[in-house]
């Protein structure tokens, strides 16, 4: 006994391939019963699911209040920091004063770094890397103000301590 299939070619008409009773045989899929068996499991699964945004949200574009720059996907994290340090940069020299603002407290004694006292002309800036290569009179400057500051601790010294003297001899 033989058995037929029908295959459409590329050009539309049917064409009949014969087959042996033996060969459609080996063509048959067998499908598992539809019930499985689960082995019992002490797997404890979260009470909470996470949910993941649709698709659609990702590609959503979000204006954020915080650095005023629009955001894809409402992701407020790396982006908007990079944003709002760069809206933080001075118009004047175009670095970030809060960089060397330590640097400024350690070495020169300045509450905070001044573009104005460091950088007196912006169109001479040199910088290697981060650190900013100061020309020489600048530096003397800043020594001069830093021995100003150093002579100033001094004399608040001095009175505190002939007020402190005053005060044990009244006693």
């Amino acid at each position: 006994m033989e058995s037929a299939r029908r295959y459409r070619t590329s050009e539309g008409t049917d064409s009949v391939v014969a087959m042996e009773s033996v060969d459609a045989l080996d063509f048959v899929d067998v499908v598992p019963d539809s019930v499985e068996e689960v082995p019992d499991s002490d797997v404890v699964l979260p009470d909470s699911i996470e949910v993941l945004p649709d698709s659609d949200q990702l590609d959503e574009v979000v204006h954020c209040p915080r650095c005023g720059t629009f955001h894809a996907g409402g992701v407020f994290g790396e982006a908007c920091y990079e944003a709002r340090r760069e809206a933080r940069r001075c118009a004047r020299c175009g670095l970030l004063h809060e960089d060397y603002n330590l640097a400024a407290r350690v070495c020169d004694k300045m509450e905070k770094f001044d573009c104005e006292v460091y950088i007196p002309d912006v169109h001479e800036l040199q910088m290697r890397g981060d650190t900013i290569l100061l020309p020489e009179h600048v530096m003397k400057k800043l020594d001069e103000q830093y021995n100003m500051k150093k002579l100033e601790e001094q004399k608040l010294k001095q009175l505190e301590s002939q007020a402190n003297d005053e005060c044990i001899q009244d006693q």
